[in-house]
């Protein structure tokens, strides 16, 4: 049995409220994980794409904090999971509240018991108000087993940090339809650019992909490492919740990545509260460098939203080698005598061998597929090929000669007549064909 229970201050609530916004741009659910000197609240995407959490500490962030297990339970943190919905309606106009003195809240007292004599897994949540006032919440939740993202801080090799002021003045300029956020070095400067490459169908004015790009001085940041050329792009929505919720703590964001297709960290702390958000990264790979892992090269054609056929380059595509010199002679000699009646029989006989022995359920494979469309795709064919075996004008007597791929070439410019050679001169003449009618 797990018993928590915690209270907080006005300015605390105001705070939890503000994380549970943004957790809502990330799922529809929240995962509680309560532990003896913190309590966390995290998200995970369904696409499992982008990973946010707040670790609330014990001491700091709560006015008092009580965890503790049952005796010979394990060790391990009690989680659970609620609805977003649901718990944001308990802060709910709480801000509003605060206005009037008389009814403004006090204290929220939070308590939760994993007994199993209660069927039901409630968390009781109760408002402090003005003047006597009690105001009560019971919402369900549900035990489960929450899934974290891992980030190797250690292998870090791109860093910077920054005032959360400064991306919130530059998000301001990015479109809200933009999906995409490249980010990269240029010139002592870096980049940030919002893009899309998903063209919607509607009545919309503008139909192609719009690029935003919003410049800043590496001086502006407290500290930029970042490899020069390193395009790296993220969710631009993922990236405007982190920026909006961390302007409002007034506290600068640190971003800890390695290289694209590899998850990229944001971080900051204020007053008690801890933000974490990992988020997975998009771009093209430098095969080269020999950290990063070839199968996670992607083209930068698969960056939008939308599937997109891929292009095979040309030194890629496989190609027929010329033909030897016994081939090229051979190449209007006739082809061999098409295959007998008797060899198509037999094949014809081996395949309704083989439809019979995948009978249907309830009709004979041969009764039931005698009234199918006819195929003429799986009829037999005869195919041209190549033998060099052949000799010139070796095929048989009465026989029409075969076919070959040999075709008559026509001259591009027309042949002059010589004046030495000998002309065989016309047997009739125009005069007498008049009457024919086809020169009347």
């Amino acid at each position: 049995m797990a018993t928590l229970s915690f209270s907080m201050e006005p300015p605390a609530l105001f705070r939890l409220h503000d994380a549970l916004v943004c957790l809502t741009k990330f799922n529809e659910s929240v995962s509680i994980e309560a532990e003896y000197d913190m309590l966390r609240f995290s998200a995970l995407n369904t696409a499992k794409t982008a990973y946010s959490s707040f670790v609330l500490d014990s001491d700091k962030f709560f006015s008092k904090y009580s965890f503790s297990l049952a005796r010979g339970q394990n060790a391990d943190p009690f989680s659970c999971q609620l609805y977003l919905k649901a718990l944001l309606s308990v802060f709910k106009g709480r801000a509003s509240e605060s206005r009037d003195k008389d009814t403004a809240v006090e204290r929220c007292d939070v308590e939760l018991r994993d007994t199993p004599d209660d069927p039901e897994c409630r968390l009781i949540i109760k408002m402090i108000c003005g003047q006597g006032v009690v105001k009560s919440y019971r919402l369900t939740y549900e035990p489960i087993n929450v899934q974290h993202a891992m980030f190797d801080q250690s292998r870090t090799q791109n860093q910077w940090r920054v005032e959360s002021k400064l991306l919130r003045e530059i998000i301001d300029y990015f479109s809200p339809s933009a999906e995409q956020l490249d980010m990269y070095p240029d010139g002592g400067k870096a980049v940030f650019t919002s893009f899309t490459n998903k063209i919607t169908d509607g009545k919309e004015i503008l139909k192609q992909p719009l690029h935003t790009s919003v410049t800043l001085d590496s001086k502006d940041f407290d500290e930029y490492m970042v490899k020069d050329g390193l395009h790296v792009a993220i969710s631009a929505k993922d990236f405007k919740a982190v920026v909006i919720h961390a302007d409002s703590l007034k506290t600068p964001i640190t971003a800890r990545y390695t290289r694209p297709c590899r998850p990229m960290q944001l971080t900051y702390k204020s007053e008690g509260i801890g933000a974490e958000f990992t988020l997975m990264t998009r771009g093209e790979v430098d095969d080269n460098d020999d950290d990063q892992p070839a199968s996670s090269s992607r083209p930068a054609s698969q960056l939008s939203a939308r599937p997109a056929a891929q292009r095979v380059p040309a030194s890629g595509r496989p190609s027929m080698p010329p033909p030897t010199p016994s081939a090229r002679s051979s190449a209007s000699r006739p082809l061999p005598p098409p295959p007998s009646r008797s060899e198509i029989i037999s094949t014809d006989a081996s395949r309704s061998a083989f439809a019979d022995l995948t009978d249907s359920l309830f009709v004979p494979a041969d009764d039931d597929r005698q009234w199918d469309e006819q195929d003429y795709e799986e009829e037999q064919e005869d195919i041209l090929t190549w033998n060099s075996k052949v000799e010139a004008g070796a095929y048989h007597e009465g026989r029409p000669r075969p076919l070959t791929d040999s075709y008559p070439s026509f001259p591009s410019e027309t042949k002059q007549p010589d004046p030495d050679e000998t002309a065989i001169p016309p047997t009739q003449r125009i005069s007498q064909v008049r009457n024919l009618g086809l020169f009347d």
